[in-house]
């Protein structure tokens, strides 16, 4: 038989938070980039300001998508924390109920 699985159900929930906090940063810091309101006239009226102003909003637009792919991950990690926590507190109850315990 295999060492037994400890599993810290207060950890789980932790994580869960941490999750939380990240994809919130990055949204945030997304939300900042578009509140900017960098216009191409920012670059200066020159044909090769044009081409800076051109590379930063590709720069902006991929970084954007970064960010919100970023953001959307830890959600998604955040929610497999908690399912894995309910789904660990559901087998523990469980088991207890099979053994009798609480009565």
């Amino acid at each position: 038989m295999g060492q037994p699985v400890q599993v810290y159900l207060d950890s789980l929930s932790r994580y869960a938070a941490a999750m939380d906090d990240l994809s919130a940063s990055l949204e945030s810091t997304r939300k900042f980039l578009v509140d900017a309101d960098v216009t191409e006239d920012s670059f200066g009226l020159l044909p090769d300001s044009r081409d800076c102003a051109q590379v930063y909003e590709q720069r902006t637009t991929d970084g954007l998508e970064t960010l919100r792919n970023g953001a959307d991950a830890f959600s998604d990690l955040s929610d497999a924390f908690r399912e894995l926590r309910e789904d660990y507190e559901r087998t523990d109850q469980a088991a207890a109920g099979r053994l009798g315990a609480g009565e």
